[in-house]
């Protein structure tokens, strides 16, 4: 009898368990589908972002739609060298976050991504304009 006691226990614990966690996935793509679609937000973009001491970054966002990205990013006219980075990325009240990068995206009109400095505010001046990814028509 102690047996079956512990067994459904068990049952119960895990039916539990695998219950929140698909509860835990629905918030976070009903946090996505409140605004834009995973779809939507989903694909590759592509920019070349400003650069100091080279003829610019040239930069591509690769969101994928199980919350996987991909960063790459090279030196032009500087470097042979492809700088990769690979991590999840989540969608937060129109700001894209990048699991192990320092910056964060803002999404403008649908088919552009904006870097945000730093602080996680808009960059401004001159230069702003060039702080952005267009996305990729599939």
């Amino acid at each position: 009898m102690k047996r079956l006691l512990i067994l459904l226990c068990c049952i119960q614990f895990l039916f539990i368990a695998c219950d929140n966690q698909r509860k835990g996935a629905e918030a976070v793509k009903d946090s996505v589908d409140k605004q834009y679609s995973l779809q939507e937000l989903s694909g590759a973009y592509i920019g070349i972002m400003p650069c100091a001491d080279c003829d610019g970054i040239e930069t591509v966002l690769k969101l994928n739609q199980n919350f996987s990205y991909r960063y790459t990013s090279k030196y032009l006219n500087k470097s042979d060298e492809v700088f990769v980075k690979d991590g999840k990325w989540k969608f937060e009240n129109d700001i894209v976050t990048l699991e192990g990068v320092d910056y964060k995206f803002k999404l403008g009109e649908k088919a552009k991504l904006w870097q945000l400095d730093l602080s996680g505010d808009d960059i401004v001046g001159e230069l702003a304009e060039n702080y952005k990814l267009e996305k990729i028509k599939d």
